[in-house]
């Protein structure tokens, strides 16, 4: 599972690319912190709000049925957005953070010596 902190970072990275201050292009709702406000920024970058949120390194097999999830995306940032004001391509990857639990089962279930 992706931890706040990441999801936070992905998030900044995000806003740096755009000219618009963060502020102006999130939603008015009141956060209780920056933090929660770049949570939101995320949810919303992975869900499409922002433009299409594409996992590049997806597997799939001949049936188009879904062999591995992605772990790198990418959303394209328009031109009139971007601080460079030409069109921006912003790649992120997540990478898991294992739990006591997780790490128990990756260390111990694959084999089933628990």
């Amino acid at each position: 599972m992706i931890s706040d902190s990441q999801k936070i970072q992905i998030a900044k990275n995000f806003a740096k690319l755009h000219q618009t201050p963060f502020a102006a292009w999130t939603s008015d709702e009141d956060y209780p912190s920056d933090n929660d406000r770049y949570l939101a920024v995320y949810e919303n970058l992975i869900m499409g709000v922002y433009g299409d949120c594409y996992g590049v390194n997806a597997e799939y097999d001949e049936d188009d049925n879904l062999i591995q999830e992605a772990t790198e995306f990418e959303v394209a940032v328009e031109g009139f957005e971007s601080k460079a004001g030409q069109p921006e391509v912003f790649c992120f990857e997540i990478t898991s953070e294992l739990t006591g639990m997780s790490k128990f089962i990756e260390d111990h279930g694959r084999y089933g010596d628990w």
